[in-house]
């Protein structure tokens, strides 16, 4: 074994040694319901929050649906503390049509990331994300693929509570807030030599956490939903040691205002559909309650077509793949479009919000004992 192998081995054990079990608190703060007092583009949400820790990661991710081009773009950008070098990069490109999937995987060394010291920019390599007033870019370059977007920011950014799921016992946390709940994004995407021209939707997510990768969060459920008049965004993440619990994070918005938020909303997978070359069957159906008080939303969403299906853990760095292995034996995503039809009540109104969105359904196969 080289001694760099002997270092990340030991690492690992180390990791596993340290995670803690305990209680959890979701959200501190956080009130379901009608929502007030969000109504500008938060610089801070943006902003990047690094860390001293060897627990630390920081994620800025960007959904992107274009369905007159048929495709959904993904473009994370990642700082991490994790192994053996302190905030270095690890970014990621994903392009899918019915018919392929194509992913461009980069990382680099801290000397070849910089982070803006005003305002929100960060570069990683020949990367960059950037706010510049009510504007915000994604670039992201390779000799494989690239895009460059710019998104026209529709509803105000958002955060349910404090943000937080904190592990009570070990501090371990980690923060989740929608810096962009909604935007219309064009640019161009370019793979195999090809450009084309994109126009459609997307969103972006910030999550920072100190949290020990062995309570890797291998199950999800997210969706991205529009409509002309408002969207709605469904994000659940479960891990094994949260004990059948979800962090669950529920968003309702039009142009320019927050609607309404739940975090314990109820949330069904329907109609498992086997999906060749994979052990985890797809729901083709899902069923959403959120209720609180008098106001609630309720619906389903239902898929389309199936985009790509991946095992995730084939695409992680080399010391979340050992961690996530002593785990689960594989994680299978699958992005989709779908279609979805729900019923908002507010303020003793009811309206209908239907239309159509993209969604993420991750399950694991796990170890056995």
């Amino acid at each position: 074994m080289t001694g760099k192998a002997s270092r990340l081995t030991a690492m690992v054990v180390a990791l596993l040694l340290l995670a803690a079990t305990g209680g959890v608190v979701f959200f501190n703060g956080h009130v379901n319901g009608k929502v007030t007092g969000y109504d500008k583009t938060d610089l801070a949400m943006f902003r990047a929050q690094p860390m001293k820790s060897k627990f630390y990661t920081e994620v800025w991710f960007h959904e992107t649906q274009f369905p007159e081009q048929n495709i959904i773009v993904i473009v994370n950008i990642q700082l991490h503390n994790l192994g053996l070098k302190s905030r270095y990069a690890f970014c990621y490109l994903t392009i899918s049509d019915p018919s392929r999937y194509l992913i461009d995987i980069s990382e680099f060394d801290p000397e070849e990331v910089k982070v803006d010291p005003q305002g929100f920019g960060i570069t990683a390599g020949p990367h960059r994300i950037e706010l510049r007033g009510d504007q915000y870019r994604v670039k992201y370059r390779s000799s494989k693929m690239s895009a460059d977007l710019t998104y026209q920011i529709i509803v105000p950014s958002y955060q349910q509570g404090d943000g937080k799921v904190v592990f009570t016992e070990s501090g371990d946390f980690v923060r989740h807030n929608f810096p962009i709940p909604w935007a219309k994004v064009t640019g161009t995407v370019t793979s195999n030599g090809k450009t084309v021209k994109v126009s459609g939707v997307g969103s972006m997510n910030h999550d920072w956490q100190v949290l020990s990768p062995t309570r890797f969060m291998s199950d999800w459920r997210a969706n991205w939903l529009y409509s002309p008049d408002a969207t709605v965004s469904i994000v659940r993440a479960s891990a094994a040691d949260l004990n059948g619990q979800w962090s669950q994070r529920l968003m309702v918005a039009e142009p320019g205002k927050i609607l309404f938020a739940s975090h314990n909303y109820k949330y069904q997978d329907l109609d498992p559909r086997p999906v060749p070359g994979s052990p985890v069957p797809c729901p083709m159906r899902y069923r959403v309650e959120a209720v609180a008080g008098d106001d609630w939303l309720k619906g389903e969403i239902k898929v389309t077509r199936i985009q790509e299906k991946k095992n995730v853990i084939d695409d992680m760095p080399q010391l979340f793949r050992q961690l996530a292995a002593v785990f689960v034996a594989e994680t299978w995503s699958y992005r989709y479009f779908c279609d979805y039809k729900f019923d908002l009540r507010l303020d003793g109104k009811t309206r209908v919000i239907s239309g159509t969105g993209a969604g993420n359904y991750v399950s694991s196969v796990r170890n056995k004992p």
